[in-house]
């Protein structure tokens, strides 16, 4: 760690934390779709419709606080990045019109429902895919030209890490699916695939820039691991089934990482607080964000806190109604 630590920056890490732990949700959703449809219809579904805004509102969230701290890595990502942006909108539409379609329109009428959300799970792959790919980009600064402001797709894929650090995270969620959603499945599998998850992206992440603090990432590792470890012992297993106990867990794992590359961006090149806005600017962001996360925050906290709670009461209900 070089030089003192920017608060600012450090909201904006927490900020993308929160946002890339509720889109994380929403990837292992896919996973239980595709891998267990019946039991996703009663603990998945209910959580599509409301998650995608919340995560949609945290998205917009960040990037207005991106925007106030650091206005020139927008036109960077923008310019570098249109074609992917564009072909994300547009998937992003398609994913959000097949919830519609599925639950409020045809109802498995024109449609077979499962085979909906079959391509609902497959195009949330594909956009988280493009989060990853953006965001490893950035850290290891492969296939980003800072100066031209373009992307060589090419010279991303060739580079081993950048591979590794996706693949690697994608398989890290698959096992965070059936604690997150509790599904019905071998007690140890999750944590099987979760270690390997962490064992590839750990490795391609060190290829894609040194850490600035060697001790963090194990924290981070930690923590990762707290998670299936609470889930397999039976006495615990309640506390990490909460969906606020569980993201908040992650949430800080996520946030250690990112904080591990501070205050470096494409592969140690660029420093970030050397292109801060450091006008009023950015202090007036930094006090609405903070206004804003609180209630943003307790917002979420009552919609987990209602919405799961009648949830759970729902599925009681079915499966009396299945028992009688």
């Amino acid at each position: 760690m070089t030089g003192s630590v920017n608060v600012e920056v450090i909201v904006n890490i927490l900020v993308f934390s929160i946002f890339f732990t509720s889109a994380s949700t929403e990837l292992m959703a896919a996973s239980a779709i595709l891998f267990k449809y019946k039991e996703s219809q009663t603990k998945v579904f209910g959580f599509l419709l409301p998650i995608w805004e919340i995560t949609g509102t945290l998205f917009v969230f960040y990037v207005v606080n991106l925007e106030g701290l650091v206005p020139d890595v927008l036109p960077l990502l923008a310019f570098s990045f249109i074609s992917y942006i564009l072909i994300f909108l547009i998937l992003y539409v398609l994913r959000n019109s097949i919830i519609i379609f599925a639950e409020m329109i045809w109802k498995n009428r024109v449609i077979n429902k499962k085979t909906l959300y079959s391509i609902y799970a497959l195009v949330t792959f594909v956009l988280g895919a493009m989060i990853l790919l953006i965001y490893a980009s950035f850290i290891g600064g492969h296939g980003i030209n800072y100066t031209a402001r373009t992307f060589n797709l090419l010279n991303f894929i060739t580079f081993l890490p950048d591979d590794g650090f996706i693949i690697g995270i994608a398989i890290l969620l698959f096992g965070m699916a059936s604690i997150f959603y509790d599904l019905k499945v071998n007690r140890f599998l999750p944590l099987l695939v979760i270690v390997v998850g962490l064992i590839i992206s750990g490795v391609a992440l060190r290829g894609l820039g040194d850490y600035s603090n060697s001790t963090l990432p194990v924290v981070s590792l930690i923590l990762f691991l707290l998670i299936p470890i609470l889930w397999i012992l039976e006495p615990t297993r309640k506390y990490i089934t909460n969906k606020l106990v569980f993201q908040g867990i992650f949430a800080v794992s996520i946030f250690i990482v990112a904080f591990s590359q501070y205050p470096y961006l494409l592969g140690r090149t660029l420093n970030i607080t050397t292109i801060l806005n450091n006008t009023a600017m950015q202090t007036e962001m930094f006090y609405a964000t903070i206004v804003g996360g609180i209630i943003l925050f307790v917002l979420t906290f009552f919609f987990y806190d209602i919405y799961f709670e009648k949830g759970k009461q729902k599925e009681m209900d079915q499966q009396k109604n299945a028992g009688s």
